[in-house]
Order: structure tokens, then sequence, then C-alpha cells
């Protein structure tokens, strides 16, 4: 069997690091390649006892004896030899002998299942440590009706290793970047501004779930066929030429300010607010050209979508009594102290008296420097709240 056999399966390795789907497939083309009948990769955590990644061909562990497995992984026979000699695959007969192997727990809950679970007679393993003292493990293994590895089985599993440690890497970069980007994602979806990110062609690459419930609505704007649309035509064109022009200008290096439209619908007077301007990354700053391209940033504002703060967070951020915390969400929706005194129903004295209290917990002295900290404090950064 020579190296060249591999670059298959080193193929399906740096596919898998990509799509943890396809993990099952690596380890397939691994037993296909050393006529195994079983495979497996794993990865361990010592403090906790247990796999946090656990995949085979082959065959199904049961549940039983993989919670036997793991609780007793550091006094597997095999795993303590390549503890010793991390990064290097061993086969079992070569490096603890037969006896060792047939003495061991492992081996010994192996016989006493035979009818549940085919006997691992032959093993090639390996263990990798990681930085943060957990460990991945790579094992291929035959039944004892098959035949023992070589040395020159070993050495081939051995020309897998380098890129086994890329592709974990890799794997782990993907997973890192993924969160970020679900979590950038979430962020925005609680966002009450319409959010849309295009390509200076007007093609949508993202939006909110506000952009979403506007366009939804199809009054003014839409999205149609992956397309921002304007439904005033004279407007469409002007957006588009605003969105490639500030693009075409990041891309020198040459920042414009926003461009503002009034958008008007067939169901209100009040017109959506729309801004364009640029989301500008690190192409020119780190000169990676096209991998970091421009992208127009399009901010949505529907005037008639009420802003709402919960008071029980209000009461919390500045320590508000359930009434004055209800008085100020007053003042936020209302447009006077009277107005904002009759929908809690209390008077307006009484109102007063709260307003003086809410002004020295927040540090204000008047009502309109009351209402312009309230919202510019994190709540008002959140779509919708539970009452």
């Amino acid at each position: 069997m020579s190296v060249q056999n591999i670059l298959p399966v080193i193929g399906h390795l740096y596919d898998a690091a990509t799509d943890i789907q396809k993990w099952p497939v690596f380890l397939e083309s691994l037993a296909d390649l050393f006529e195994a009948d079983y495979t497996n990769i794993l990865h361990f955590d010592p403090s906790e006892e247990k796999f946090n990644f656990w995949l085979t061909h082959g065959a199904e562990l049961p549940l039983d004896m993989l919670e036997n497995f793991q609780t007793r992984f550091a006094d597997d026979p095999r795993a303590v030899a390549c503890g010793k000699l991390p990064g290097k695959p061993l086969s079992c007969r070569l490096s603890i002998g037969e006896e060792a192997w047939h003495q061991s727990y492992i081996y010994q809950n192996m016989l006493e299942n035979e009818h549940r679970f085919p006997i691992i007679e032959y093993s090639i393993s390996l263990v990798m440590p990681g930085e943060d003292g957990t460990m991945t493990g790579l094992a291929v293994m035959r039944w004892k009706d098959g035949l023992a590895f070589t040395q020159e089985d070993c050495d081939l599993v051995g020309e897998i290793i380098p890129h086994l440690r890329r592709a974990i890497d890799l794997q782990k970069r993907f997973v890192k970047s993924d969160f970020v980007k679900r979590t950038a994602h979430a962020v925005l979806d609680h966002l009450p501004t319409g959010i849309i990110l295009s390509d200076e062609h007007g093609n949508v690459l993202h939006q909110n779930s506000s952009a979403e419930e506007i366009a939804s609505r199809v009054d003014g704007i839409s999205i149609v066929g992956g397309h921002i649309r304007l439904e005033k035509s004279s407007q469409n064109s002007d957006m588009h030429l605003a969105i490639k022009t500030a693009i075409t200008s990041a891309r020198t290096g040459d920042i414009l300010p926003g461009y503002t439209l009034s958008v008007p619908r067939k169901t209100s007077n009040e017109n959506y607010a729309m801004l364009i301007s640029t989301l500008w990354g690190n192409h020119l700053k780190l000169g990676m050209g096209v991998l970091d391209e421009p992208l127009a940033v399009i901010f949505i504002t529907d005037p008639e979508t009420p802003q709402e703060a919960p008071a029980d967070l209000l009461q919390r951020l500045y320590g508000f009594t359930p009434s004055e915390a209800r008085l100020v969400e007053g003042l936020i929706t209302f447009d006077s102290l009277e107005e904002a005194a009759n929908a809690i129903s209390i008077s307006v004295q009484t109102a007063r008296q709260y307003l003086k209290s809410v002004f020295q917990k927040t540090d204000t002295q008047r009502q309109s420097m009351l209402i312009k900290k309230i919202l510019s404090s994190p709540i008002w950064m959140q779509k919708h709240f539970q009452h």
C-alpha cells in the first residue's frame, strides 16, 4: 500500500473539516483503505471523563458500553501507550502486546458483551493532546477474525496525522466563525431598525427581521428576486445609484456621507426614513482586495412602529419604583406629562412627584434630558419586549 492510496482519504478529511456531517464519509474511506471493520474518531475531556465528540463507522457501540469506555478511557492500555507518544500511531500488538490487551478492562467488557458488539482484536490508535488538556483520538480496528496490523500500516496512518491536525484546527476555526456569524445575526434581529446589506448591484446579502417585516408589507419598499426595490421608480433609481456610488467611492478610500430618502407608502402618511451608507472592512487598510469588498448598509425606520420599554428593565437599570418606571414609559410614548399621567391613571400632581424622584435617580434636570438619556440606554436597542 503506497502513500498515493491515502490521497482520497485526505480529501475526505478536509471535506469533513468544513462540514461536520461529512466525518462519517472520512471514517468510511479510512476503513476501506486499511480493510478495517471499525473506525472511530473522538474528542475526550479528562476533567469530565466524557467524550465531547464521538463518531464511528462499521458498528454502533451500545450506550452502556460507551459509558464504560469513556469512564475507563484513561486506563485503556492503548490510550496509555499513545499518551506516552502523542501523535504517533501505535498497533496494539506491537506496542502493548496481546496479553496486556486481553487482560484490559475494555477487552474483558467486550467479551462479556460479545452477543451485542463484536470483539476488537487488532487496532491502530493515536492520541493528539490539545492545549486545553483535552485530547483527540483516532483508531482503525479489526475484529478477532481479522489480521494484525503491521508497522507499515502504522507508518501509513502516520502520513495522515499532519492533515488531521490541520483539519481539526480548521474545523475549530469554522465553528468559531459560524458562532460569531450567528451571534451577529441574532443581535441584528433584535434591533427595531430595518437593516439590509447589499452589494453594488442591489443584491440583498442579508436582512434583519425588522427589514423582512417591512419588505413583506410590499408598501413602498419590497424585495423582489433578491433585490431591494422602491415602488416609486424615480426614487428606486436614486437608491440604486446611491448604493453603487457609495460602494465605488469606498473602494478608492472616499467614504461618502450617508444618503437619505423619505420613502412614501400607500397605507400611511408617515414615510419610511431610509439611510444608505457603507459597511467598510479591512480591504483598504490591510490590502486584502476582493477578499473583503465594501458593502452598502441600508437603514430603514418605520415611524409608526411604537417604541416600548418594559418597566421591569427600567427599574433594574435606574432603580425606579414600578410607578416611576410606568411614568417614564408614558413620557417616551406621549407628548406631555399630563398625557403620561392619564395613561397610567394618576394625577398630574402625583406625576410631578414621581418625575422629581426620577430626575434625581437619573442625574437629569429637565424632561428633555431625561428622555434623551432613557432613549440612549441599551434597552432601546431591543425590538420587542415581553411584559
